[in-house]
């Protein structure tokens, strides 16, 4: 199943041709067929979740959507030859997620059927032909763009001068919500490369978030990755502003031996699940020693509310040897905070870190030198 939440799924139907007056019309009927089928799907009731894409259908016959979470529906009613029709028609709508298609198992009686081998090719030529962000040239850089089948199509800025017995560590850009932000974030690759670091941005995916179907795509990502020479991916630094950073976090936590480093940009040690419920506190402390190998560089407005829980928290994880290095950043808020003075630090950082060694900061403030 394709399932998105009503609001997402109200947004698409508009885009797919509603018109603007039809919009108070359209918004109810949305809100409550999808969480009619939510429900249908959840209870395992097919034939209902197989009438409720209909109605949705009815709505806007040309959201790919409707179509493949109709194929579901008709698939796990044992109906193959509707199912593909229904996925067919997903698919020549422009549906183009094959990674999603493959493991769904809502889809899993058709695979072995050539039919949904077709289709599943065909939505990644979708895929393949989809927008995606184009970056200028930048001097000094070779830039190396791919699209791994089951990963995020990736845009690499790699030293010109990185070869195999002298890599470049790989650095992950891990995008706010909202918006890749990709120019920012390759403007600072020059800097980066000069301190051993090679950037790679995606170029494609739904700027809206994180989710956990993103992270699934890392892995192949980080793969094909592995293979570019001049660069190493085995540890890679994640790099993250905003919800990037909470996804960097995310990672991180549940397991922090993969990965050479954090850099984040306002982002917060939250436990995201409390806050959905409206709590805000700390995220629980990993439970592995790789803790105590990962190097964090994190900076957050003086002015942002996450500054706080940092406050809070910065002491517990310093003490179980987290090697974090924590700057907060004067009169700024939640924003961007890389000006001159944090890139030098953050350069350091690298240095440092690309050298072996685990920068943290002090458990505790020196007493000042009593007046002579």
């Amino acid at each position: 199943m394709r399932m998105r939440n009503a609001l997402q799924v109200l947004i698409l139907f508009l885009a797919a041709g509603s018109g603007l007056g039809a919009q108070e019309a359209i918004r109810p009927q949305v809100m409550r067929i999808s969480h009619e089928l939510h429900q249908a799907f959840a209870q395992k009731d097919y034939a209902t979740a197989e009438a409720k894409c209909r109605e949705l259908l009815a709505l806007a016959p040309d959201e790919p959507n409707g179509h493949y979470n109709l194929a579901c529906a008709l698939a796990r009613q044992a109906k193959p030859d509707a199912a593909l029709e229904a996925l067919g028609a997903a698919v020549a709508k422009g549906y183009n997620d094959p990674a999603h298609l493959k493991a769904d198992e809502d889809l899993a009686s058709l695979r072995e059927l050539q039919g949904f081998k077709d289709l599943a090719a065909k939505a990644r030529e979708n895929e393949q032909k989809g927008n995606y962000e184009k970056g200028p040239e930048i001097s000094g850089l070779k830039s190396i763009e791919d699209f791994p089948e089951g990963g995020l199509r990736y845009r690499l800025r790699l030293s010109a001068e990185a070869t195999k017995e002298q890599p470049q560590r790989l650095m992950l850009w891990l995008h706010p919500s909202g918006g890749s932000m990709n120019q920012v974030a390759e403007n600072m690759a020059p800097l980066l490369a000069k301190h051993g670091c090679a950037l790679a941005v995606f170029t494609q995916k739904a700027w809206g978030g994180w989710s956990s179907e993103d992270a699934a795509k890392l892995a192949p990502t980080l793969e094909a990755l592995g293979k570019v020479e001049g660069l190493d991916a085995s540890k890679p630094i994640l790099f993250g502003y905003s919800a990037g950073g909470q996804m960097a976090l995310t990672l991180w936590a549940e397991s922090p031996g993969r990965y050479g480093g954090l850099v984040i940009d306002a982002a917060y040690p939250l436990d995201t699940n409390a806050y959905a419920r409206g709590q805000v506190q700390a995220m629980a402390l990993p439970q592995d020693e790789a803790i105590k190998k990962v190097p964090i560089f994190s900076l957050v407005g003086e002015a942002d509310g996450g500054h706080q829980l940092w406050t809070q928290i910065k002491p517990k994880w310093l003490e179980a040897g987290i090697p974090l290095v924590y700057r907060t950043v004067p009169g700024k808020g939640h924003t961007w905070l890389f000006g001159v003075e944090q890139r030098t630090a953050l350069a350091a950082w690298l240095d440092s870190v690309n050298s072996g060694k685990f920068p943290s900061d002090p458990l505790a403030t020196p007493e000042p030198e009593a007046a002579k």
